[in-house]
C-alpha cells in the first residue's frame, strides 16, 4: 500500500490551478483559515528573527501568511506548477523577498537543511500522500530547533466515516472506512492515507515531539446544505468551527485533525525511523 501511495503522489496535483481554485471555495478556505488560526496562536512573537519551513506547501497559503508576519520562509514542494502559483500570490502580497521557493522532494529535507535550522515547520495535508509518514516526521524533527513549533494537519478517519454516512449516504463505504488505510481523494481521484488521532500522536512522540495542542478542522460545515455562505454567515461558521475544534469530543470527529507540537529541549537530533 505504501508504494501505491508513493506512485499516486508522483501523479497528484498535476493540475495546480484546480487545487488553487479549491482553496478559494468556502470549504477550502475554511480548512486553510482554521488551520492557520490554530497555528498562529503558538508562533513566536519576534517573527522577524525567525525561520519557517513549509513542507509540501503547494500554492503557499501558509508560506505567505508566515511571511506577512515577518518570518523568513522556505517553501518546499515537488510541483513547479504549485510553486509558480505560490510565487504569484507572494508577489501580490509583496512578500516574495521573504520566501525561498525550493523545488524538491520532501525526502530531501536532511540533504537540504542542517539540523535545527527552523523555528517553525508547517506540514499540512502532506502525510496523507507520504510513502513513509514516520520518516517525514522524523526528518522534520531533525531540522526543527529546540522549542520550535511544528504544525501537522491530516485527514481524520472518523471524519471520513461520517462524511460517507451523513453526506453521501453510503453506509457500506462508511463501515468499510472504519478500518480502511486509504480512501479516494474526491478532488483528484487518487488514493490517500487516513489517520486516527492515536496514529498521529504516536508519529510525533517517536520523533521526539511534544504535543501542546490538538484541534479539529471542519466539524460540521461539510454537512450543511448551504455551500456558498455570505461573508457574515461565513464569519459565524468560522467562529463556531473554531470553538468546536478546540473541544476534544469534536476534535475526534473532525474531517481533519491538527496537532501543534514542540521539539523537546531534551530530545536528540537522532530519532528512530521505521
Amino acid at each position: 500500500m505504501n508504494s501505491e501511495i508513493g506512485l499516486r503522489d508522483a501523479l497528484r496535483f498535476q493540475d495546480a490551478e484546480k487545487y488553487a481554485a479549491y482553496l478559494k471555495t468556502p470549504v477550502g478556505r475554511l480548512r486553510s483559515e482554521l488551520a492557520w488560526e490554530n497555528l498562529r496562536r503558538f508562533l513566536p512573537r519576534d517573527a522577524a528573527k525567525r525561520r519557517a519551513l513549509d513542507v509540501g506547501g503547494g500554492t503557499g497559503s501558509a508560506s505567505v501568511r508566515l511571511a506577512l508576519l515577518g518570518h523568513e520562509v522556505v517553501l518546499v514542494d515537488r510541483s513547479d506548477e504549485m510553486l509558480g502559483i505560490a510565487r504569484r500570490d507572494a508577489d501580490a502580497c509583496s512578500v516574495t523577498p521573504r520566501i525561498s521557493f525550493c523545488h524538491a522532494e520532501t525526502g530531501q529535507l536532511r540533504e537540504l537543511f542542517a539540523a535545527e535550522s527552523f523555528d517553525v515547520v508547517v506540514c499540512h495535508n502532506l502525510l496523507e500522500y507520504s510513502e513513509v509518514p514516520s520518516t517525514t516526521v522524523c526528518d522534520i524533527a531533525h531540522v526543527l530547533r529546540k522549542n520550535g513549533v511544528f504544525s501537522v494537519l491530516v485527514r481524520n478517519r472518523a471524519g471520513e466515516v461520517l462524511k460517507d454516512a451523513v453526506r453521501s449516504g453510503d453506509w457500506k463505504l462508511a463501515n468499510a472506512n472504519l478500518t480502511a488505510e486509504t480512501v479516494v481523494d474526491t478532488l483528484y481521484g487518487n488514493r490517500m492515507r487516513l489517520f486516527a488521532p492515536a496514529d498521529l500522536r504516536e508519529l510525533l512522540a517517536r520523533a521526539g515531539l511534544e504535543i501542546v495542542a490538538e484541534r479539529g478542522v471542519r466539524i460540521f460545515f461539510d454537512y450543511l446544505a448551504q455551500q456558498n455562505p455570505t461573508d457574515e454567515t461565513y464569519s459565524q461558521i468560522f467562529e463556531l468551527e473554531s470553538a468546536l475544534g478546540a473541544r476534544p469530543e469534536f476534535f475526534a470527529i473532525a474531517r481533519y485533525i491538527q496537532l501543534i507540537a514542540r521539539r523537546s529541549p531534551a530530545s536528540s537530533n537522532e530519532v528512530a525511523v521505521s
